[in-house]
């Protein structure tokens, strides 16, 4: 396979010299190519990985070849002129990949499949929450690819009309065959799901369930098979894949490994990019369902790197504008990092760390104990929990864009943190679940609030705390000018006193509701005065649109709430 780097460089004196020692393979060649010319000096260093390329639908630049972290070292004053690189690599992406599962198929177990020893330990609590997750299939079409031995084939095929399992290790899919063979409606094949020669009837499938799999395919054979997915699956078909993101899991030993360890906003950007056109003119799209950490993983390896989504086959015109809202305008992804480098790494609510420290504290956590984070953001607070009390936190946010960064933030810190992307007005839990549920500053997206608190209510167990830091408004009418501002932003806001009724009407006890608003404009003063000390720095970070927009935001709610427009309240409460 190769791959091609265009960059306009400069020209000096001197020979044409190429360093070999940047790249991790120094038998791996590189060959420069450049039109006929005075000689001219080009040397590679091993610093961050040039970009190229383009994604399918807004051409923004994606990671070339991770491997090869290649930089043009270069004189700035001499007339320009075209070079191109080409990194040749050792072997197609196919056999590659083939070649690797050859090697670990040696064994056909299940600890060989999850390249794991303690995989039998935890196939036994991850398999079956994968299952749990799934969408209804009873009696549908599935299409299972990169099946395995069929640690999920049998599973399957208990409830599914009919499945068909592929796998493009012959051995493996025959060693499928040999223990789920006894279901009539299973159907197996050997072959490679990047094949043209693939052929899956159009709206045929139901379901298309992937465990592991797109790790093992470039980011080009990704795009294409996502393409493919939404021409197989029927109009309200769905498709559940679970992928290892950012690094290794399994502690299996590995010559070598060409497993492809994303950043789980690569495939969230491919599959929503997926558009169909059909014969009728009507376009269909992908809708995220949900995506979350697999919890077995977390609990018993502090790991948030297994990551599933599902994904549901829509007509284009479905209506999803809040999500698509919250990720593209008030929390896209410059408008998070944004937020972050004011409130503090992690935090993208008033006060950052200062805020959580003081509020937890109320809360009066124990080791063990069950934490729900509704609209966790970027994970700052849940993590302080985690790491600091020693309880199992489960952070949900609707932003796409915020899970990710979530789940990037955690690499490395070994806590026990869950992320989903969920609803918290549509997703459920069993009554009596958690100890504690803790929310800062998103209940004021939600409109029907007295539902919600009912919900919260159940799912705390006898005993549990709830803490809630919220926007508010004064009591009585609003001004024209906040109400205006209250209709813009999608937002429903209560006095202090009508919020804290609404969770005693829900059904709480010891309902605390306390007015926070001076703080609030303490604090926003504070960080005010610090984007404008570091003006310069934010600009050079950000933009200066970037750096007007934020001090004129912060402006305007220090206004509204000096003028007791607007209120900041914080609620505490029990069930008994």
């Amino acid at each position: 396979m190769i791959y091609e780097i265009f960059r306009v460089v400069t020209r000096r004196e001197g020979p044409i010299t190429v360093d070999p020692g940047a790249s991790p393979d120094p038998a791996l060649p590189l060959r420069v190519l450049s039109p006929p010319a005075p000689p001219s000096s080009i040397v590679f260093s091993s610093i961050p990985p040039i970009r190229h390329g383009c994604s399918r639908r807004d051409r923004s630049p994606i990671d070339l070849f991770p491997l090869y972290h290649l930089w043009l070292n270069l004189s700035l004053n001499a007339p320009l002129f075209c070079v191109c690189v080409c990194v040749c690599a050792g072997g197609e992406e196919r056999e590659v990949q083939k070649n690797y599962w050859v090697e670990h198929s040696a064994d056909l177990t299940v600890e060989a499949m999850m390249l794991d020893s303690k995989a039998s330990d935890l196939d036994k609590e991850e398999r079956p929450e994968v299952l749990s997750l799934l969408p209804p299939y009873e009696g549908k079409s599935v299409l299972e690819l990169g099946a395995g031995i069929g640690r999920f084939t049998g599973e399957l095929a208990k409830t599914a009309g009919q499945v068909l399992a592929l796998d493009f290790i012959d051995s493996v899919i025959k060693k499928n065959e040999s223990i789920n063979g006894h279901f009539k409606n299973v159907k197996f094949m050997c072959a490679d799901v990047t094949s043209p020669d693939l052929n899956i009837s159009a709206e045929s499938v139901d379901l298309i369930f992937s465990n592991w799999l797109l790790m093992y395919l470039s980011d080009k054979e990704v795009e294409n098979l996502a393409d493919r997915f939404v021409k197989w699956l029927k109009v309200g078909g769905f498709i559940f894949f679970r992928e290892s993101c950012f690094h290794q899991s399994g502690d299996h030993k590995r010559k070598n490994n060409p497993t492809h360890y994303r950043k789980p906003r690569f495939y969230t950007k491919v599959f929503k990019d997926c558009h169909m056109l059909d014969g009728s003119g009507n376009t269909f799209e992908l809708s995220l369902v949900g995506c979350k950490c697999i919890g077995a993983y977390v609990r018993n390896k502090k790991n948030q790197n297994q990551i599933c989504w599902i994904w549901q086959k829509v007509s284009s015109e479905d209506d999803r504008r809040f999500q698509q809202f919250l990720d593209n305008v008030q929390y896209k992804c410059s408008g998070i990092l944004r937020y972050e480098r004011i409130f503090g790494q992690g935090f993208v609510s008033t006060g950052g760390i200062d805020t959580t420290k003081e509020f937890v504290s109320k809360l009066v956590l124990k080791p063990g104990q069950k934490v729900l984070d509704v609209g966790c953001g970027i994970g700052g607070g849940d993590f302080y929990m985690a790491e600091n009390f020693d309880v199992d936190v489960v952070g949900i946010d609707l932003s796409v864009n915020m899970i990710s960064f979530a789940l990037e933030r955690a690499i490395g810190l070994k806590c026990s943190v869950e992320f989903e992307v969920a609803d918290c007005t549509t997703i459920t839990y069993p009554d009596n679940t958690f100890d504690v549920i803790y929310s800062r500053d998103t209940i004021l997206h939600i409109q029907d609030k007295p539902a919600l608190f009912k919900s919260f209510y159940k799912w705390l167990k006898p005993g549990g705390k709830i803490l809630i830091s919220d926007y508010c408004r004064r009591a009585g009418s609003p001004s024209e000018e906040f109400a205006e501002y209250i209709k813009q932003r999608g937002y429903d806001l209560h006095d202090v006193e009508s919020y804290g009724k609404m969770l005693r009407n829900a059904g709480f006890d010891e309902v605390i509701a306390e007015d926070r608003t001076e703080q609030f404009i303490e604090v926003l003063q504070k960080e005010l005065n610090r984007v404008e000390e570091e003006r310069n720095e934010f600009i050079e970070d950000f933009s200066e649109e970037d750096y007007n927009d934020i001090v004129g935001g912060w402006k305007a709610k220090l206004i509204r709430s000096s003028s007791g427009e607007q209120r900041w309240g914080l609620f505490f409460a029990q069930k008994m």
